[in-house]
């Protein structure tokens, strides 16, 4: 059974590219032409009627390529669709849908496919009102700053390939960079011109075109390390950071102001987070109230399969 889903990939595919092609019909008279506002019935497949709008809400929600094989030509859809139809109608007649394993397969995603529907369903229908998105957004405004900020970066290496050529420029090591880094803050915490450090030191060729120009950073923002977020946020306007080690070299961050995003820019935003807030309070309540009842420990707490 291991080769089920290689089969049905194949099958479907040969299904569709062996369809015999429509035959051609003469073009209908004008006033022949049906109208698309009927809901005839198109097909009868295994003695199931299909009515236009069955095929068509059929085709919506499954959606991905399925529509635009379907539109496409609807006959080589059609008898695809009627092959697994008889096929599927064997496989019952034979019983195999109460046999192992397909019995407990068939259980499991119908299960599966109902609960991420209902959960779906839920989260999208949690209702949050104008007045709740006003109240998180003024409970959590610190998490809606940004921080516009200028850098120096050191580069490091302490492994550097000896190989190449020998009058190119060696890579500071790990201690040579820190030492370099503790000396530019001193100078930077000193007065000296930030953008004028980040030309002379900076091995950051993007924000060195910049004067050290860096994106703004946001608390939320998952992309960036902890680190650097901490060291960026535990400082005032105007401040310069301790010299922040990450793989390759050291970042050395200068504080230009925080920017608090309008309530406007990200309403959006909030409207999903609280959302999702609430629908994790309702997914750990549900969890709460499972009929769960464990009766045979000796079995569960067993890690191998009982042959």
């Amino acid at each position: 059974m291991k080769c089920l889903p290689l089969f049905a990939t194949i099958f479907c595919g040969v299904l569709f590219a062996q369809a015999p092609p429509a035959e051609p019909k003469p073009a209908a008279p004008a006033e022949a032409t049906p109208s698309l506002k009927d809901d005839n019935v198109v097909v009868v497949i295994e003695g199931k009627e299909w009515k236009r709008s069955d095929l068509e809400h059929l085709v919506k929600a499954l959606g991905g390529r399925i529509p635009n094989q379907y539109y496409s030509d609807k006959r080589a859809f059609l008898r695809t669709l009627a092959t697994m139809a008889k096929f599927a109608n064997m496989a019952e007649t034979s019983g195999m849908d109460k046999v192992d394993p397909h019995k407990w397969r068939l259980m499991y995603n119908r299960q599966l496919y109902l609960a991420q529907v209902f959960m779906a369903a839920q989260e999208t229908a949690t209702l949050v009102l104008p007045a709740d998105q006003k109240a998180y957004y003024e409970a959590h405004k610190a998490d809606y700053s940004k921080a516009k900020v200028r850098v120096i970066y050191l580069a490091f290496n302490d492994t550097p390939v000896t190989a190449g050529d020998p009058k190119a420029k060696k890579p500071k090591t790990s201690a040579e960079a820190e030492k370099l880094a503790n000396q530019v803050i001193q100078l930077a915490r000193g007065g000296a011109d930030f953008a004028q450090l980040v030309q002379k030191y900076s091995d950051d060729a993007d924000s060195k075109a910049k004067n050290g120009e860096f994106p703004v950073i946001q608390p939320a923002d998952n992309s960036l390390p902890v680190q650097i977020k901490s060291a960026v946020f535990a400082l005032k306007p105007g401040q310069i950071s301790d010299a922040v080690r990450q793989t390759g070299g050291f970042w050395i961050f200068r504080l230009d102001e925080f920017v608090t995003s309008p309530f406007d820019e990200v309403r959006d935003d909030i409207y999903l987070t609280i959302q999702r807030e609430r629908f994790q309070q309702w997914m750990e309540g549900m969890q709460k109230s499972l009929d769960v009842q464990f009766k045979d420990d000796k079995y569960l707490d067993y890690k191998s399969p009982i042959e």
